[in-house]
């Protein structure tokens, strides 16, 4: 699921930024390294030692201003390490250090996540030269690109919304938990139906807080997922149908990479509801795991799935894992004319967001799913939930809300 984002001029006002870390199992929205997605193996800088007087005097200010909210002397959403100390930046194997490794993060414009403040060119320049010793350059015209706009929500509840928290209570995360997700299950929450308006998050403990998922019990459908950097989504108008007797599981993934002791945590998400009025929602999530990336290749996948329905298309978040390169999602219409729902190219991990989509399908119409991935490894990268798997989603919320049972997301 950061969790799951995507640079998206695209920045949700109110989002908290996406970090990087060390790895091993994940899920849906998910990333590597805790859910976080690792720095990658450095270039060949064997003969390159960047100094400790220039990065005392010019690097760390640019760290800490631009990485410090994950990677600063305090770590946070699971970051498993500090990029302010200059003697765990350039320890071990030349090609293989944090430095090298951090070269091609920033090359690749995955670090800072896009969306988050950039490096400005000149320290963008700066960074690069010292942490290569002057071999490295960027190309600026890289970064995600995304043809639908972030779903921007109130930074506020709209007035008359009653709150209901999902969280979990003072949960002791082991100082060797490492990665693990763990689910909380609420019911019983109303007397009588009411309508979820608006999802936000309750982030408690950042430092190990990787993302969180909601979904209703009786069949496993999704209602809302938070990454850092993913804000809160309110409808328009409507939401989606919350009854007396309804059972709900909250999933949140835990990181902690950095092994932190004496950790509680009290995270999940908020439903603010009200009366039923107006339209009613589902959440789709059309998805295809017949992923097959061979080592050192680039493969794409699609998936056709015709509409039995006609239904409207509000919002959407797509989702893939370590080596998506591009998404793409489109209507096929009957009448041979084609429609594009959303398209990113430059496929950034850390940041997976809502997308204001806004489509109406109709009966017979065909939705084509497509993923593109670049296995940089020297393994085959095949479809599934972990995070050395590969995932190729789009959660999109729906009207009429039984249109979520369209095209399902099934292994």
């Amino acid at each position: 699921m950061r969790a799951l984002l995507v640079s998206l001029a695209l920045l949700i006002p109110h989002t908290l930024v996406a970090c990087s870390g060390s790895s091993s199992n994940a899920d849906p929205g998910s990333g590597g390294s805790g859910g976080q997605t690792p720095l990658p193996d450095g270039g060949n800088q064997q003969n390159c030692n960047p100094a400790a007087t220039a990065f005392n005097s010019q690097i760390s200010p640019i760290i800490e201003q631009k990485c410090g909210e994950c990677h600063g002397t305090q770590t946070d959403f699971g970051a498993p390490f500090s990029l302010l100390n200059h003697a765990n930046l350039v320890a071990g194997n030349p090609g293989q250090r944090i430095v090298d490794r951090m070269v091609t993060a920033v090359q690749e414009f995955r670090m800072p996540p896009p969306g988050n403040p950039q490096l400005t060119s000149t320290e963008l320049e700066t960074l690069l030269d010292w942490a290569s010793c002057g071999t490295a350059e960027a190309d600026p015209t890289r970064g995600l690109r995304a043809s639908r706009p972030v779903w921007e929500s109130p930074p506020e509840p709209s007035a008359g919304l009653r709150r209901i928290e999902l969280t979990a209570k003072e949960y002791v995360v082991a100082r060797d938990l490492g990665e693990k997700y763990e689910n909380f299950y609420f019911e019983n929450l109303v007397q009588q139906d009411q309508f979820i308006r608006r999802f936000d998050a309750v982030i408690d403990e950042s430092r190990v807080v990787h993302h969180i998922t909601a979904h209703y019990t009786s069949d496993d459908a999704y209602l809302y997922a938070w990454a850092p950097g993913t804000g809160a989504v309110e409808f328009p108008d409507g939401g989606l149908r919350l009854r007396p007797g309804d059972r709900f599981r909250i999933e949140i993934h835990y990181n902690n990479g950095a092994r932190l002791e004496n950790v509680r945590d009290s995270s999940g998400i908020v439903f603010y509801v009200a009366d039923p009025a107006g339209t009613e929602y589902g959440m789709a999530d059309p998805t295809t795991f017949n992923i097959v990336v061979p080592p050192q290749s680039e493969h794409t996948v699609t998936k056709d799935c015709v509409a039995s329905r006609d239904y409207t298309i509000l919002a959407g978040m797509p989702h893939m894992h370590q080596i998506g390169k591009s998404f793409s999602h489109e209507i096929l219409r009957q009448d041979g004319s084609k429609e594009e729902i959303i398209s990113l190219d430059g496929w950034s991990f850390e940041l997976q967001y809502f997308y204001d989509l806004r489509k109406t399908v109709k009966a017979g119409d065909t939705l084509r799913l497509r993923c593109t991935y670049y296995n940089p490894t020297s393994q085959t990268v095949r479809g599934g939930t972990n995070t050395t798997n590969e995932m190729c989603y789009n959660f999109m919320y729906v009207t009429p809300a039984d249109a979520r049972a369209e095209c399902p997301g099934l292994f």
